[in-house]
């Protein structure tokens, strides 16, 4: 499988990104259906570290390893959590208006969509995660602004499967990265796959040329005159 940070020595940063993604969704899925806001401290204080300030370096490391879907998806999610901890620590005990609140989780939610819609060529595992994560979003701003604790359950439900496939997906990030094989599947399109073998050929060819060149340097060298 194709990955593009390893001409430059880097690892992927994909199993990390989800990490704090499902990490950071699950605690605010699970807050949503079990749990009264002013019983969320620790939630706040994990958004801001874990899915604020972890999320957001896994979306600047993806830039450099060269996935511009998953670097855009980190940084912004981990700006999202970043915002929702410092919110709810900063706003402790106060009154927080809920059409505001709300409409920062809705707008939110509808640019999660459009990256949903271009994970269609990414796995389907990965793809859930976002749908799940979108919807949820969207369902928590919903809640907010009909004070309506069935869709705040709704919302509660699908950020909790979101982390799930979250879950699922950084296990098997992980452990295809580490054998260098896909074992566990993850739902991988054919076209995706078809690229991806193109591009790893486009892989080794290069590293072959470069590793030719090298021979043809040394070898001239070696073979100039002395003075």
């Amino acid at each position: 499988m194709f990955r593009p940070g390893r001409d430059k020595g880097i690892a992927t940063p994909i199993p990390l990104g989800m990490a704090t993604l499902g990490v950071a969704t699950f605690c605010l899925g699970f807050g949503l259906i079990w749990q009264p806001a002013t019983q969320w401290g620790a939630y706040f204080g994990e958004a801001v570290l874990i899915g604020g300030i972890a999320q957001f370096l896994a979306g600047m490391w993806a830039f450099s390893y060269g996935d511009p879907l998953a670097a855009t998806l980190f940084t912004f999610a981990g700006a999202f959590y970043g915002w929702w901890g410092l919110h709810g620590m900063v706003h402790a005990g106060a009154t927080i208006v809920p059409l505001s609140e709300g409409v920062v989780f809705v707008v939110s939610g509808i640019a999660m969509a459009c990256l949903w819609l271009a994970s269609f060529y990414e796995t389907m595992v990965f793809s859930l995660a976002l749908l799940l994560l979108w919807v949820g979003w969207v369902l928590a701003g919903c809640s907010l602004f009909a004070g309506s604790s069935s869709v705040a359950i709704a919302s509660g439900a699908a950020l909790i499967l979101s982390s799930l496939f979250a879950a699922y997906d950084i296990f098997a990030d992980a452990y295809n990265a580490a054998t260098f094989e896909d074992r566990v599947p993850v739902g991988e399109p054919a076209m995706a796959r078809e690229r991806a073998e193109q591009e790893e050929l486009q892989r080794l060819r290069r590293l072959q040329s470069a590793i030719n060149h090298q021979d043809i340097r040394v070898q001239s060298t070696a073979e100039a005159p002395r003075v």
